[in-house]
Formats: structure tokens, C-alpha cells, sequence
């Protein structure tokens, strides 16, 4: 790396300000922290970065909910395609899901998804372990496991948990992540519906009540523990009524704040994920609580699989197509447009993209742009319209549902631990060398 870079007149989001300052930052390419932020820094021997001179500098995003899918389904997702599929989004760190083949829930497995990791990731990373009946006080003291997850419902990968209530999470200093869906409901609801021959089927499965009544369970268990909770992936809007002050924090993803089950007409099955799609009057409750900053962090539990394996066959109909939706690439911009076109600020939008995340995680020296702080950033030009294609698919799976989708910024650069990253270079990337470290977080 050696010496210094120099961005110079960018339009920089500080903390705790409402309003973007035109300023310099000074990079130290070597440790990866930013050095100092003013105006008219003079360094004789640094690289000065003029080209982004009046974009908006953001930190850079932390996404803490993805699939990554290795070990295990190496043909949908790897970390060198999810890491760029990362940066060219503005995202510098991710955390990882644990229901790999093999799930990570002991040593052994966890073991190897880092040596997985280590060789090819790109951004810096954090790894969820997966909650069993007996792993508990394991999870709680490995150090390389950053949060818990647990699977209130069936998912991709068998770690449905069930008698939730006789475990005692009071202990934790970790954060506990719930999927939270009622797999009773869903199984009641899989016997009326019969052949899931239709999309929307899924999302009457799956259904808003299934959603609302784990989420609920889930608040009990905090008032008569008092853990430290976190619930996955809110895609109702009673849910968030529910959550918003009772002491347990949540995300939400992209997909269930902008679509819904009308995207079923034309991608189909390519729109099936867990929890599904909801009905556009909810959806349109959930881009009213964006607007309203009531939504705490975006998580867009980018979650790939091949295309072979979200295909309906009729002639194989027991054989049902997956859940999942690759959304890296697209999920960040879905937020930064509402920001372009007034409806949230930029102070919210590096809140709920950056710096709650990293709170709420206990990601150190990341999340703020800031002196000492790691230089993870994203450059974005709020002025750039762009439609998505296939160009601008980095995922290894091939595929988006959201083809087509118009959006009007685009991140142009990302800087993970100081090193640059221009997106409409990234393709040519793909077997790059690992020249800046990346850091577990």
C-alpha cells in the first residue's frame, strides 16, 4: 500500500452533522485509518484523488445480515463474488449468516468457513454462529463468533429450533438475531395450501400473522430474560409498531420496504425469500416508517442460489423452488434513492446503512467517518441515473430479480481499509490479489 491518499474537495457525511462539509480526507494506506480530516490538506508525497471532487463521501455500509453460502453451495456465492458483489453497493463489512452445509455451530465448522473466508473475502466480515439445543455456552465464548442466530422457523439449512422458552439467554453479551417466524402457523398453512405451484401461495404460507405472533414470542422472552436481542429481517409493519420500544433492536431489509407481491407477475418465483414478499399496502406502511425514521438498520440478507434451483418444474412439482434473493448490488442504492429524492436525510441514511449497525454490533472503529477510524467509504454521485443490467451483476449466481430496476445515484467508488475500489472496474477484479488486509470484526 505504502504512504498516503489524498481525496480532496468531497463532499464528506461527518458525524452528528445534518449537512455534508466539503473537505479533505487524508488516508494512511498502510494502517487503513484515516488521518485527518480539514480543509486544504497539504501532504508532499501523497496520492492525490482528485476525480471525485464534489461527490458525497459516506461511510462506508455494513451490512449485517448476508449469505454468502460457503462452505457448502460454492456454485451460488463465494466470498470473492460476495465481496464485490459488497463493494460495488458502498458495503466494506458484511456478517454472515452460519446456515452453511455444514451449518457453523461447533469448532470444527467454524474452522472452516474462516479458512473459507480468509482466502478470498474482500471486506472485512464478522460470522454469525448457528443456535443449537446444546452449543449455547460454546457460541457464548468463542471469540471469532460475533452474534448468535436463531431459527424460529424452517429456512435454507436445518436449524429450526424449537422450545425457545428453556433456554436462558441472560447471560449473553452477544447479540441473539432471531428468525422470527411461527412454524406452527406456517406448517397449518402448508397443509391448506397444498401444491406451491404460485408464488403468492408462499406469501399466504409465510403469512404477516405467522411474522407478527414470533415476534411477539420473541418480546416475551426479553421481558422474562431481558437478553440481548435482535430480530431479523422485520417485514411487517405491526411488527416495527410492536418492536419500537421494547428493547429489542431490528433490521429490515430492502426488498420488504420496496417491493411486494405485484413483483410476483413478472419475476415470479426469482422473488420468493423468507419472510416473503408482503401485500403493497404493507410494503407501503414499511417505505412510510423509512420515511418516518422508524426503521433502526438495513439489512439486505442477500442470499443467492443458482438459478436451476429457483425454477418451478411442473413435471417436478415436488420439488419445490428455494428461498433467497441475491440483493447486494441493488439494496443500498433502493435506500440512497429515497435520499435523493428528499424523503429521508443524509444524517438518517448513514445512521441506518453505517453507524447503528456498528453500534449495535460492536464494530470498532468503523460506521463514522472519522479521525482514527478505519477509511471504509463510499463514494456516491446522487446524480447519476443508471438502469440495472446484467453488467451490473457481481454475485457468482448470475442473476437479479432486480433487473430492469431504475435507480438515480450510484455508488462509483468504495474504499475498504483504504483501499480503492472504482465499481466500473470491478469486473476485471475478479482475480485480483489481497493487497490490504481485511479485518474480522
Amino acid at each position: 500500500m505504502n504512504g498516503y491518499a489524498l481525496l480532496q474537495s468531497v463532499k464528506a457525511v461527518l458525524p452528528d452533522k445534518n449537512n455534508p462539509e466539503e473537505i479533505d480526507i487524508l488516508v494512511n494506506k498502510d494502517t487503513g485509518l484515516i488521518e485527518k480530516i480539514s480543509r486544504n490538506i497539504v501532504v508532499g508525497d501523497a496520492e492525490k484523488i482528485s476525480r471525485y471532487k464534489g461527490l458525497h463521501v459516506l461511510p462506508g455500509f455494513i451490512d449485517p445480515h448476508v449469505h454468502f453460502r460457503i462452505p457448502g453451495k460454492p456454485e451460488a456465492e463465494d466470498w470473492k463474488h460476495g465481496s464485490l458483489a459488497a463493494i460495488s453497493a458502498g458495503v466494506t463489512t458484511v456478517l454472515d449468516m452460519p446456515n452453511n452445509n455444514p451449518p457453523v455451530t461447533d469448532e470444527k465448522s467454524l474452522k472452516l468457513k474462516l479458512n473459507c473466508i480468509e482466502k478470498e473475502s474482500l471486506v472485512n466480515f464478522g460470522v454469525f454462529g448457528g443456535l443449537t439445543r446444546h452449543n449455547l455456552e460454546y457460541l457464548l465464548q468463542e471469540k471469532n463468533i460475533k452474534a448468535i442466530k436463531v431459527y424460529l422457523a424452517s429456512t435454507t439449512g436445518d436449524m429450526l429450533i424449537e422450545n425457545i422458552d428453556n433456554i436462558d439467554f441472560s447471560k449473553s453479551l452477544k447479540v441473539i438475531c432471531f428468525h422470527a417466524e411461527d412454524e406452527i402457523i406456517i406448517q397449518n398453512n402448508v397443509r391448506k395450501t397444498g401444491l406451491l405451484n404460485d408464488p403468492l401461495l408462499h406469501s399466504q404460507i409465510r403469512s404477516e400473522e405467522a411474522a407478527v405472533k414470533a415476534t411477539q414470542h420473541v418480546i416475551h422472552l426479553y421481558k422474562k430474560t431481558n437478553g440481548n436481542f435482535h430480530v431479523a429481517h422485520v417485514s411487517t409493519a405491526d411488527e416495527i409498531v410492536l418492536l419500537q420500544n421494547a428493547g429489542v433492536s431490528f433490521e429490515c431489509a430492502p426488498h420488504h420496504i420496496f417491493c411486494n407481491t405485484d413483483n410476483y407477475k413478472n419475476g415470479g418465483f426469482l422473488w420468493k425469500c423468507n419472510p416473503p414478499l408482503r401485500s403493497p399496502a404493507t410494503q407501503s406502511q414499511m417505505r412510510n416508517f423509512l420515511h418516518e425514521e422508524r426503521i433502526q438498520m438495513i439489512a439486505t440478507d442477500h442470499a443467492p442460489h443458482t438459478l436451476q434451483d429457483k425454477q418451478f418444474d411442473k413435471n417436478h412439482a415436488e420439488k419445490v423452488p428455494v428461498s433467497g434473493i441475491p440483493s447486494l448490488e441493488a439494496g443500498t442504492h433502493l435506500i440512497l434513492n429515497e435520499t435523493a429524492n428528499g424523503k429521508i436525510s443524509l444524517e438518517y441514511t448513514t445512521r441506518i446503512l453505517s453507524s447503528n449497525a456498528a453500534k449495535r454490533f460492536h464494530i470498532q472503529k468503523r460506521g463514522l467517518i472519522e479521525e482514527g477510524y478505519y477509511a471504509d467509504l463510499a463514494v456516491v454521485d446522487f446524480n447519476n441515473q443508471w438502469t440495472f443490467s446484467p453488467k451490473n451483476i457481481q454475485s457468482k449466481c448470475g442473476w437479479s430479480p432486480f433487473m430492469d430496476f431504475v435507480f438515480k445515484t450510484k455508488v462509483v467508488a468504495t474504499f475498504v481499509n483504504g483501499r480503492e475500489f472504482i465499481i466500473e472496474n470491478l469486473k476485471s477484479k475478479l482475480n485480483m490479489e489481497k493487497t490490504n488486509p481485511i479485518y474480522q470484526v
